[in-house]
């Protein structure tokens, strides 16, 4: 297992773990965004292209979805 993979799964573990204690959405999906995009870059190294697309895919979903819940939190004024 490389490192690239433990600190994904590190930051994916983080992410759930905050989400149990509260974490607001837009820092849950901005931190399942990084787990997805390192994990995309572990698979660049591997050559490894499906998961590859895969993960950066997903990576880039989850962003917009921080994006989206960080101006909607802002609109509504809720914390």
């Amino acid at each position: 297992m490389s490192t690239l993979t433990i600190i994904a799964f590190g930051v994916a573990l983080a992410a759930v773990v905050g989400l149990c204690l509260g974490l607001p959405d837009s820092w849950f999906c901005a931190l399942l965004a990084l787990a997805c995009l390192l994990g995309g870059v572990d698979s660049v190294l591997r050559d490894l292209r499906a998961w590859a697309l895969a993960f950066l895919a997903s990576g880039a979903m989850l962003s917009g979805a921080a994006v989206y819940a960080a101006i909607t939190t802002g609109r509504s004024g809720r914390p």
